[in-house]
């Protein structure tokens, strides 16, 4: 299955998409329902639940605004760009005048390798987004501007009324569905660590992975106890395929919680990336004790055991896999367990 690095960049808790700056507009029931069921997955964390929640709310009604950006939201922070860049451009086009997407889809598109898209996008955020509050993340898309290069120059900023510093929170839990973390890292100001957590934030949305890497350790340092930076150091050396590093990272922090959720899954991907394939089984057996219903397990589990000449247990993770998978966005993920199914099943 998508390495967590596909499933989930989260850096911080997610808190409840709210305060929508789009316009009231009638919805259908039935997508209302499943996007405020989506909204609570978020906030509990449980993106691929999310995802599939506000997959539904748009499918009942594709001009369900709020649900689209929600959308949008949740797949970028699983890594799925290809899909969340349909979601905001989706959002814009019901709500063209609103900056919300458009910082979003710039780092998806530069991620992707569309240079020129990605600048375009961004320098549409800079010129849309007038909220003071925002200045900080208007600062962020001029730079990330800058490092694309020619073409990349933003547009000169207007004056606007400078934010009290109580009204630049290091979350942007004030924009309109911008799950916190899908900026920044979440952490109260004056939290230890929060400052290096906000330049790490800063310095990988900027591809300056390095620096980035050490800022994360800087702010572990600083708060020990904080997972959530553990995690997205992590995550970071594993999008750089720094797989080892990553390893050593994922146990130090179950070290100090053995039942954290998003570290054991992640740590199963990266056993499984280096061939450490029973050591991989283990970390994903123990995540499923805590999230039995997750479907994305039961795929990298069943990868696993089949690597590692078990057929039957394999065959049947393939089996709770299919059983579980009812997200429209993972049909080619079916696809391949059925392939492979069929392939231990034999003629």
């Amino acid at each position: 299955m998508l390495s967590v690095l596909f499933r989930r960049h989260l850096v911080a808790s997610i808190f409840l998409v709210s305060a929508w700056a789009v316009a009231a507009q009638a919805v259908t029931p039935a997508s209302d329902a499943a996007f405020k069921e989506g909204q609570a997955l978020m906030a509990a964390k449980k993106l691929p639940e999310a995802s599939q929640k506000l997959e539904a709310a748009v499918a009942s009604d594709p001009g369900h605004a709020q649900a689209w950006y929600a959308l949008a939201v949740v797949r970028r922070r699983l890594g799925e760009c290809a899909p969340a860049i349909a979601a905001y451009r989706r959002y814009a086009l019901l709500a063209p005048d609103k900056p919300e997407p458009y910082y979003g889809l710039g780092l998806c598109l530069r991620d992707t390798g569309d240079k020129s898209a990605a600048i375009e996008a961004l320098k549409k955020y800079v010129a849309l987004e007038k909220d003071p509050a925002a200045q900080k993340w208007v600062d962020n898309a001029r730079a990330i501007l800058s490092d694309l290069g020619p073409g990349g120059a933003a547009p000169a900023a207007e004056a606007t009324t400078p934010a009290s510093p109580t009204a630049a929170a290091p979350a942007d839990a004030n924009k309109p569905g911008a799950a916190p973390g899908d900026k920044s890292g979440g952490g109260k100001s004056g939290a230890p660590g929060a400052s290096e957590l906000a330049d790490a934030q800063a310095l990988r949305e900027r591809g300056h992975i390095d620096e980035a890497v050490a800022k994360y350790q800087q702010a572990i340092a600083a708060d020990p106890k904080r997972l959530s930076v553990r995690a997205a150091l992590g995550e970071l050396l594993l999008q750089v395929h720094r797989d080892d590093e990553a390893i050593d990272v994922f146990r130090a922090a179950l070290e100090r919680n053995p039942g954290f959720p998003q570290a054991l899954y992640d740590l199963a991907f990266a056993l499984r990336v280096r061939d450490r394939l029973a050591e991989a089984v283990d970390a994903y057996q123990r995540y499923i004790k805590l999230r039995p219903n997750d479907p994305d397990a039961y795929y990298g589990l069943a990868r696993a055991l089949q690597n590692l000449g078990r057929k039957a247990d394999a065959r049947k993770a393939y089996e709770t896999y299919l059983s579980l998978e009812k997200r429209p966005g993972e049909r080619r993920w079916v696809a391949s367990a059925q392939t492979q199914l069929r392939a231990l099943k034999g003629p």
